[in-house]
């Protein structure tokens, strides 16, 4: 906690509005939200399961090649909540803040980690758009989610797109499975960062009008 006191924030509440640098406590009392670049285990029991089962399935051949790269190559981003160089832009009232990129990205830049509470899935999870699934492998569900909208990072303000810049991804380490979002090609300075939160998504929910 200590070395989130130190972070800086670059928030706007709009695009004529200019951006400001914000602490960790105003962001929070701001935003509304407890902010942390990490995965919370609702109960430590959840942890545990999840970590068996995904050792499991490593020792089984189960687990993608692509998941243990990421894992080994954006290691030190995500254990260590590595704040990226983007702008918190409030949009409208259909799309609330999104995140836009304060800086030029290259391909395969590291984003954010999609950081929350991970516990299990609940029918009120429906009206709760902050929810992501938390899955084993590519393909393979759990009865788990993450959910980010009390406690969560910068990957709860980036918005879906049917033409995203961004990959959302599984990266493994140590057994324990983060999704990440990553630049998936070349992004100029003001673009919005966005990704498409898939259909299972949008199958419980009316997608909201294209990003400008």
């Amino acid at each position: 906690m200590s070395a989130l006191k130190n972070l800086s924030f670059q928030v706007s509440q709009g695009k004529e509005f200019p951006v400001e640098s914000l602490s960790l406590e105003v962001f929070e009392s701001r935003m509304g939200i407890s902010f942390s670049p990490s995965l919370h285990f609702a109960k430590s029991s959840v942890e545990e399961k999840l970590r068996k089962k995904i050792e499991k399935l490593h020792r089984k051949g189960g687990l993608s090649r692509q998941q243990l790269w990421f894992g080994s190559y954006f290691k030190k981003e995500i254990e260590e909540g590595f704040l990226s160089d983007v702008v918190i832009r409030y949009i409208d009232p259909v799309f609330g803040y999104g995140v836009f990129a304060n800086r030029d990205f290259k391909k395969m830049e590291f984003i954010a980690v999609y950081s929350g509470v991970v516990r299990k899935y609940a029918r009120r999870d429906r009206e709760n758009p902050y929810c992501f699934e938390y899955t084993l492998a590519n393909g393979l569900k759990t009865p788990y989610t993450i959910d980010a909208q009390d406690v969560g990072g910068i990957g709860r303000y980036v918005n879906h797109s049917d033409h995203p810049n961004l990959l959302s991804a599984l990266a493994t380490i140590d057994f324990i499975n983060y999704v990440i979002l990553i630049t998936s090609c070349p992004i100029p300075k003001g673009t919005q960062l966005c990704y498409d939160y898939g259909p299972d998504y949008w199958g419980k929910r009316e997608k909201p009008q294209p990003l400008a």
